[in-house]
């Protein structure tokens, strides 16, 4: 596509539930750029990237890079960089290069950085200021090639930014109160977990279908709330009151935000009738939760400026 960035990049919080999330980001990137031959082979290599991050680096966060890099003909970079503490010398298919390949001895991640060696033109572990960045250039959708050893860089490749695909935003949750915004996300996990109880119960069919919706609305965005838990929980570890949190998502996702926000607040109701154990929401929760779906609601459906927190709460106080 003409004129579209040759450098995409997300950040999302290290963990298994964002892989999908990486996988949508990868697609969406090749089809914008006219490369839907590449996007089974990058999406399965970028799976196996970012769960290696997510299980096996102890990283906080991953930047998940696609790039149209000008040593690669006719083909595309797929990088995920983490921030772990676990080097570069961990990176290592099990099956070395002209080795014979015996699936049945391989363990889950050696199979899977194996497969990447599989699929890749070229492959290799960079060490970074973050932590290291492991990188795969797709050239050939159906490669014929044993497994190709890792190349090691010889010098620091230092972060660099990138665009989001066509269809994503960056929504801003500006000077979001730390504690208040942890203690909002406890209470979610507490009412899904009593909803989940009754849900097994036939007789209390109301809690059965909620428990059931409110589920299903929490898959797809799972990778932003968990990238903000991520950048609130590292806030509160640094002493701060109010942080930034920035969340990368397709636009269609503020419409199953907003949903999530109405059938959270029928699980409040259910609270405050007595028919759930769980304490229904306090009202600065509340307050937080409307606060976060206006802007989630209102920058990806509009592209409208962020309102901060203090500004919200002054402007809701005198209305």
């Amino acid at each position: 596509m003409q004129g579209a960035p040759s450098r995409l990049q997300v950040r999302l919080a290290a963990d298994a539930a964002s892989v999908p999330a990486v996988r949508r980001f990868v697609a969406d990137g090749l089809t914008a750029w006219g490369e839907g031959r590449l996007v089974d082979a990058a999406e399965l290599v970028a799976s196996e990237l970012s769960s290696n991050a997510a299980l096996h680096a102890m990283a906080e966060f991953m930047h998940v890079t696609l790039e149209r890099p000008a040593d690669v003909a006719d083909g595309v970079r797929v990088a995920v960089e983490d921030d772990g503490p676990v080097g570069v010398e961990a990176v290592l298919p099990r099956t070395r290069a002209g080795d014979d390949l015996d699936w049945d001895e391989l363990d889950a991640t050696g199979r899977g950085l194996t497969i990447v060696a599989l699929l890749a033109g070229r492959w290799g572990v960079d060490e970074t200021r973050r932590g290291k960045r492991v990188w795969a250039d797709l050239v050939d959708p159906e490669p014929v090639h044993e497994a190709l050893d890792p190349e090691r860089a010889e010098t620091d490749a230092g972060p660099s930014d990138g665009e989001l695909p066509p269809g994503w935003t960056l929504v801003r949750h500006v000077q979001s109160p730390v504690a208040l915004s942890l203690r909002q996300d406890s209470h979610l996990d507490e009412l899904v977990r009593e909803l989940q109880l009754l849900a097994v119960d036939e007789h209390d069919s109301e809690s059965a279908a909620l428990a059931e919706e409110i589920q299903e609305l929490l898959v797809s965005p799972a990778h932003a709330r968990l990238t903000a838990r991520r950048a609130v929980e590292q806030a509160r570890d640094e002493g701060l009151d109010l942080v930034d949190v920035e969340l990368a998502m397709p636009r269609e996702f503020g419409v199953m935000v907003e949903q999530l926000q109405q059938a959270v607040d029928r699980a409040d109701r259910l609270c405050e009738e007595g028919v759930l154990l769980t304490l229904a929401s306090p009202p600065e929760v509340r307050a937080l939760r409307a606060w976060m779906t206006h802007e989630v609601v209102a920058q990806t459906s509009s592209g409208s400026a962020p309102m901060s927190w203090p500004e919200w709460v002054a402007a809701t106080s005198s209305a």
